[in-house]
């Protein structure tokens, strides 16, 4: 298995990605996202978990990047939740699905840089219970890193002590 991928997304944070957005994560995580395939993401998710990049002791909380509520409805479930699921498991931690939540920015696939950056932009809010806690992000890609910068973001505002993203893929 290949080494995790150490990320520089946000400034003075490092974030990991698990595996490199090439053959055939395309295709699991797309079957995982867009044809319903909710267990191919708890898969992922356990793969992830098999090597974690942090230790258990450093969080608090497990948390999914949310999807904004249409979609979620109209998908079903959220495929990052679904990658956490496993990951909260083996580390022994809880999960929250309601620490984050996400306004109706549009789907960042397609999206240039900077309009990934504005899709997102203030589009997270984090639960007030998140203040002095210290919380392992959970998402499936991350391309320019703008949806886990802004969701961060959100976490730290609310007062969360420590975020640390952690992706299924990234993308080069």
């Amino acid at each position: 298995m290949p080494a995790l991928l150490r990320l520089r997304l946000r400034p003075g944070a490092v974030d990991y990605a698990s595996f490199r957005y090439a053959f055939p994560l395309p295709e699991f995580i797309g079957r995982a996202k867009l044809a319903g395939d909710c267990g191919l993401a708890r898969q992922i998710g356990r793969l992830m978990a098999s090597r974690p990049p942090v230790a258990a002791s450093d969080f608090d909380v497990v948390c999914a990047v949310p999807l904004p509520g249409l979609r979620a409805v109209r998908r079903g479930y959220n495929q990052a939740l679904e990658m956490a699921r496993p990951v909260a498991a083996v580390l022994d931690l809880p999960l929250s699905g309601s620490l984050l939540t996400r306004a109706g920015a549009r789907a960042q696939r397609g999206l240039n840089r900077v309009e990934r950056q504005r899709n997102v932009a203030l589009a997270f809010r984090a639960d007030p219970r998140v203040r002095g806690r210290r919380v392992l992000l959970i998402d499936d890609v991350t391309t320019t890193g703008a949806t886990l910068r802004e969701a961060s973001r959100a976490l730290y505002a609310a007062g969360a002590a420590r975020v640390v993203g952690w992706a299924a893929a990234a993308v080069d």
